[in-house]
């Protein structure tokens, strides 16, 4: 969704409102791929301070459905939205800043709400996304889902380092 600021910017102190809407329905991040299921319904305010910043508010709720950072399967989440900037515009366009560079969601005299919308869902991803907070993973051994159901697998790890010791173990042991 984009937003003309053209005219809300010819006059000091004004505010409109419209009605939200979130065009993005897929997005990549860290080399996987997720989608946007659910975005709560929004209004995003625009308002004129002065004669010149506006200022860019609206708060939803997006659902994301992606992969399990252990078990692979799909999982739903909820990610809050806020957004609130304030940008220098004159003569009907914002003013880049040179301390932050150019804005990513401004496109000329327009104000693009999704690019704020996956902004916002980026820097409040959680870290880890788990089915559950006890999920067991795949085995690394056969592939099964441990969730769904167990495996007999040895997937004792050695550490490498401690490889030589190992042999020295082996190589007293009894044979019979």
């Amino acid at each position: 969704m984009k937003i003309s600021i053209k005219d809300i910017t010819s006059l000091p102190d004004q505010n409109k409102k419209f009605a939200g809407v979130c065009d993005i329905h897929e997005f990549s991040y860290l080399g996987s791929d997720f989608s946007i299921s659910h975005v709560e319904p929004f209004d995003v305010v625009l308002s004129m301070i002065g004669t010149g910043k506006l200022h860019i508010t609206f708060s939803t709720k997006c659902t994301i459905v992606g992969a399990c950072d252990r078990c692979l399967s799909q999982v739903s989440f909820d990610i809050p939205v806020v957004a609130d900037e304030t940008v220098e515009v004159s003569e009907g366009q914002v003013v880049t800043d040179d301390d932050i560079g150019p804005y990513s969601f401004v496109d000329g005299e327009e104000i693009d709400i999704d690019e704020l919308i996956l902004d916002e869902i980026l820097v409040n991803f959680p870290a880890k996304i788990l089915c559950q907070d006890d999920c067991k993973g795949i085995c690394p051994v056969c592939g099964k889902n441990r969730n769904l159901e167990p495996c007999q697998c040895d997937d004792t790890v050695l550490d490498p380092r401690m490889a030589q010791f190992l042999d020295v173990f082996n190589s007293f042991k009894e044979v019979k």
